[in-house]
């Protein structure tokens, strides 16, 4: 069984069991959540539509934690103007973990809400899969790596790039006289350069 929510401003194709971020709503960790704009239902092939909602539908949740979403930047610009103007927004959301569906005429989908359903005084951990024996942690992701990832023969050293500059300028400012080889020229015989 599956519905069709309109919250905040959105529309969310809903599970039982399903944990789904949502536009910052105004209520307490914990605490049960009713969206009654219900757009849409279906329960084993039987679909129920509203126009544009179904009387008496109702989609219970409970809010699991409040946070905010990725950062999202803003860059503004116009061309030859040197206008540029770089913003960040971190939108505030709410997570829902959907508890009951129930839609007059489909039903109530009771037997799955009472696997999930957790008490209210628990909470929930912050991220996780719900499954029929309750909500179960993901893997963990892989660390981020800090610093650089060029491989190490690539990196300067300690002397830093000033000192490998230095070394490479003293052979290329060396005095080509005729007659002598020069540092960076070929040996007669061909093959590497001589020092």
């Amino acid at each position: 069984m599956f519905a069709v929510v309109k919250t905040g401003g959105k529309q969310y194709k809903v599970r039982v069991g399903q944990t789904i971020d949502v536009e910052k709503l105004a209520v307490d960790q914990g605490a049960q959540v009713r969206l009654d704009q219900v757009l849409l239902a279906s329960n084993d092939g039987a679909v129920s539509f509203g126009r544009p909602l179904i009387d008496g539908a109702l989609v219970t949740a409970r809010v699991v934690r409040q946070h905010k979403g990725p950062k999202l930047i803003v860059f503004k610009y116009k061309s030859k103007s040197r206008y540029r103007r770089r913003t960040g927004h971190r939108q505030n959301l709410t997570q829902l973990l959907v508890q009951a569906i129930d839609i007059p005429g489909l039903g109530r989908d009771e037997e799955t809400r009472a696997t999930i359903a957790l008490p209210a005084s628990e909470t929930a951990p912050t991220s996780g899969v719900a499954t029929d024996t309750g909500v179960q942690p993901q893997p963990e992701r892989a660390p981020v790596v800090q610093g650089s990832a060029a491989p190490v023969d690539d990196v300067l050293s300690v002397g830093g790039a000033a000192g490998q500059i230095d070394a490479t300028d003293a052979n290329a400012t060396a005095p080509i006289v005729p007659g002598q080889e020069h540092p960076t020229q070929a040996s007669p015989e061909g093959g590497d350069l001589v020092p």
